[in-house]
């Protein structure tokens, strides 16, 4: 249990130093939301879940774009889902490596 902790404690605090990044990110994809909401003429509630699904790379199918502006911002909201994700997925890799093996990530990764 000592290992989640301390990974949860090290997670955050790398993620701590991409919080600008991560609302610069999360404001893009509001932003797509609502520009989403007037391309397609639905209500905003409906375009940010729409977005936050194709952020997230699910995909339900419930909501699709119709016009051609639209399935450009579902692109553009696909890609940035992907950079955010990127980051969250990085951060992770490199503190599971910084709990688990302290040592070999003092040494450079064992590239000797």
């Amino acid at each position: 249990m000592d290992v989640f902790f301390t990974f949860v404690g090290r997670f955050f605090g790398c993620l701590r130093h991409v919080v600008p990044v991560l609302l610069v990110l999360s404001a893009v994809v509001a932003a797509l939301a609502w520009l989403f909401s007037v391309v397609e003429s639905i209500g905003f509630f409906d375009a940010f879940y729409f977005a936050v699904v194709t952020a997230l790379a699910v995909g339900y199918g419930d909501i699709v774009p119709v016009t051609a502006a639209g399935k450009v911002i579902g692109m553009a909201l696909g890609m940035v889902g992907m950079v955010l994700f990127g980051i969250v997925v990085g951060i992770s890799t490199r503190t599971i490596m910084v709990v688990m093996h302290p040592d070999e990530v003092r040494r450079g990764g064992g590239d000797e």
